[in-house]
């Protein structure tokens, strides 16, 4: 997809990704994905899965959405990820390496939910516990103590579920980033991941770390008002060697522990369910030089994925000869059959 900024690319890889997760890739609310001036929308996309072809819609009003596959109404939008798989690749992800921690869990959640569904369904209802509790927490300074050890429980047990699927994602993917980042950066140091889970010293028995923890910050969490500890606090640690990447990686540096983390998504994916994942490349090659935009197009053409590309034209980008070009131009997509962005 070429075409000018602001015509509309980025939208509709938006809708895709909606499509196939039911949220943004913005992290944005039902609201702030409708035309201004408008109180509800539809997004509607067919795909083919192992020889059966799907429909599925995204209803959007400004509070809520509700999806539909094949005309049914889904309660849990995690049966979206049975059906299929996107992984996605923005110029934001850059802020992956050197942004928040909430950027970095971010990444780890939406790359391991493609083939752990639950984890979709526990960060729901965890992050519903965790809002009562912050809700008790600040209409009461002396907050009922049974109220607040059910909300506990809650949060014990769909933290648990939560810890446990990025544990078992990381170890699955941080071999393989590894390994991309080496490609990416020979002379370099090996990239290490690592989990911190957002509970000080978490062993094995994580739900009993967590309830300990629950117990001894429940002082700090009244007078603060919100919940200090639990997952949602956890973070991705990056070394090169020994040096912590989130400090010290240089902006080259970065971009390679990106596009290492993203490679290393995809082929973790494709081997995890057998299917090759649809790719959404939001003008990539405007963040990254030549060289590293040949070498992921090249290591994404090795693994078979349907690919959608957005880009203002200004990067000639490698792509086949077979590839289909659609432009752009305020919200209408024209195909261009023999001509190249």
């Amino acid at each position: 997809m070429c075409g000018k900024n602001g015509q509309g690319k980025t939208n509709l890889l938006e809708a895709l990704y909606v499509c196939a997760t039911g949220r943004s890739f913005r992290n944005a609310k039902p609201s702030e994905m409708l035309r201004f001036g408008t109180t509800g929308g539809r997004v509607r996309a067919l795909v083919t899965r192992q020889g059966v072809r799907h429909s599925i819609e995204v209803e959007l009003s400004e509070h809520r959405r509700t999806m539909r596959v094949d005309d049914r109404k889904l309660s849990h939008m995690s049966s979206l990820l049975r059906l299929v798989n996107v992984v996605a690749f923005f110029p934001d992800d850059l802020r992956i390496a050197k942004g928040s921690p909430e950027n970095r869990r971010r990444f780890l959640d939406r790359a391991v939910a493609n083939y752990q569904p639950k984890l979709v369904d526990a960060s729901l209802a965890y992050g519903q516990a965790m809002r009562s509790r912050n809700s008790l927490l600040r209409a009461n300074k002396n907050p009922d103590l049974m109220q607040i050890a059910a909300y506990d429980e809650q949060l014990v047990a769909h933290g648990e579920v939560i810890h446990r699927c990025r544990e078992e994602g990381l170890a699955a993917m941080s071999r393989r980033a590894a390994s991309q980042f080496d490609t990416i950066m020979p002379r370099l140091e090996p990239l290490t991941l690592l989990l911190e889970s957002g509970v000080t010293e978490s062993g094995d028995d994580f739900a009993a770390s967590f309830r300990e923890a629950l117990k001894r910050s429940f002082s700090r969490d009244r007078k603060n008002g919100r919940t200090t500890v639990g997952p949602h606090r956890a973070d991705l640690c990056m070394s090169i060697g020994e040096r912590d990447a989130r400090i010290f990686a240089s902006q080259g540096q970065q971009r390679a522990i990106v596009l290492a983390l993203k490679l290393a998504e995809v082929i973790c994916l494709r081997d995890e369910l057998g299917i090759a994942p649809i790719l959404l490349l939001d003008d990539v090659s405007s963040e990254l030089d030549a060289e590293r935009t040949d070498m992921l197009f090249g290591a994404l053409a090795k693994v078979g994925s349907q690919l959608l590309v957005s880009t203002t034209g200004a990067v000639e980008l490698p792509l086949p000869e077979e590839t289909q070009i659609l432009e752009v131009e305020a919200g209408v997509v024209r195909e261009k059959p023999k001509a190249r962005c």
